[in-house]
């Protein structure tokens, strides 16, 4: 059997001979011949069609089942690719490697990225070192990382941070104490008061009081000036 790669560009109910039924189907074009996956056999945790949407644009492996030369269409199956991927290739694979993974599905907190066949979530704390609001506004569908592998066992972690620059080693050249900065607030600690702001002109982010002279919290995205207090490294 052949691993293939292709990717996902639509979805389709389709009428499945073998079964005798229509399924639902994500679409891939493999150079002319048209695919079709089973949402049955995609691999996903919920058989639904807003599953599927979300990975529309995500390059999968696939290996085809049946083919019909006459109308040019394919029957494949993710989930068995995977299952061979993950049977050869983790094994070869150890704690601290750096790999290349795919991009399969973005949330507002972790993207999901398919790791030699296993779909491991990444959560914001580990793609950057600076607060990010909402994994969609960075990383897409289809998009690669470079990530190290952090625990290797039951339970698989990598972070794509440990492959970029951390910001706050420079951070003296860009902020002193006592300083005042403009930057964007970019969120809102659940267990912390206070507010999240971005300096402009940087990755950096920090915690910042309001002062009970302002009636109002600032909003999300709201440029304010801030002084810094302390700076920890």
């Amino acid at each position: 059997m052949e691993l293939l790669t292709g990717k996902i560009i639509g979805i389709e109910d389709e009428y499945y001979k073998a079964k005798k039924e229509v399924i639902t189907c994500a679409i891939i074009w493999y150079e002319e011949t048209k695919v079709l996956i089973p949402i049955s056999l995609l691999n996903v945790r919920v058989q639904s069609k807003r599953i599927i949407r979300g990975m529309i644009g995500a390059e999968i492996d696939f290996i085809i089942l049946e083919y019909d030369e006459q109308s040019n269409i394919a029957i494949a199956s993710r989930k068995l690719a995977m299952e061979i991927r993950q049977e050869i290739e983790i094994p070869k694979l150890k704690v601290n490697d750096v790999v290349r993974v795919r991009i399969v599905t973005v949330a507002r907190k972790y993207v999901v990225v398919d790791f030699y066949g296993r779909e491991i979530q990444i959560f914001a704390n580990n793609l950057k070192h600076t607060f990010i609001v909402n994994c969609k506004e960075k990383y897409h569908v289809g998009d690669y990382l470079i990530v190290r592998i952090k625990k290797l066992d039951k339970q698989i972690e990598l972070s794509a941070k440990d492959m970029i620059e951390n910001p706050y080693k420079n951070i003296r050249k860009y902020i002193t104490e006592y300083g005042e900065y403009i930057g964007v607030v970019v969120g809102y600690p659940k267990k912390r008061s206070g507010i999240i702001v971005q300096l402009d002109n940087s990755e950096v982010t920090c915690l910042t009081r309001v002062s009970a002279n302002f009636n109002n919290i600032p909003h999300l995205y709201d440029k304010v000036l801030i002084k810094i207090t302390i700076l920890q490294l």
